[in-house]
């Protein structure tokens, strides 16, 4: 398969935030359900990092909010999500819901120049962020949790 490249900065965050969800989704796709609602660390005070589901319903909030942030960027309006994450299915959906969602925002802007970048730069929940800055938090959060599944994968071996 031709793997197809964005042109621009934003493009190229975009590409890599479609890797990063591939690689969490094909790790999802080896998880069985049992494993999926398994908690692993049951004394985290972290609500968000108990199961892979506590930790997938958490990555795939943050990534909807990320997307609701990028539009705020751009000027557009926010969307109301609805989802829901009961099983691996439905976590592997939801990942690609809101990585097609945020490709569709940011499809007319993937050229952006970096004074274009910059002017977007404005204060969130997260401090004082940019567009690029914001891809980049989402693209290492998605990473960030991946291990964290991996690591629970691995304890159980």
């Amino acid at each position: 398969m031709e793997r197809i490249f964005r042109p621009g900065a934003i493009g190229a965050l975009m590409d890599e935030y479609e890797r990063v969800a591939l690689e969490l989704k094909n790790l999802l796709s080896t998880i069985s359900q049992e494993e999926f609602t398994k908690v692993f660390d049951p004394l985290t005070r972290d609500e968000n990092c108990r199961s892979i589901q506590s930790i997938m319903k958490h990555v795939v909030g943050a990534g909807y909010r990320y997307a609701d942030q990028i539009c705020d960027f751009l000027k557009r309006p926010v969307v109301n999500h609805n989802y829901h994450i009961y099983n691996v299915v439905h976590a592997i959906d939801e990942l690609e819901n809101f990585i097609f969602f945020t490709a569709e925002i940011v499809k007319e802007n993937i050229k952006m120049t970096r004074e274009e970048i910059s002017a977007t730069k404005t204060e969130t929940r997260w401090g004082l962020y940019n567009i690029e800055m914001m891809f980049e938090h989402a693209i290492v959060h998605i990473l960030r949790h991946r291990r964290q599944i991996e690591k629970f994968m691995a304890s159980q071996k």
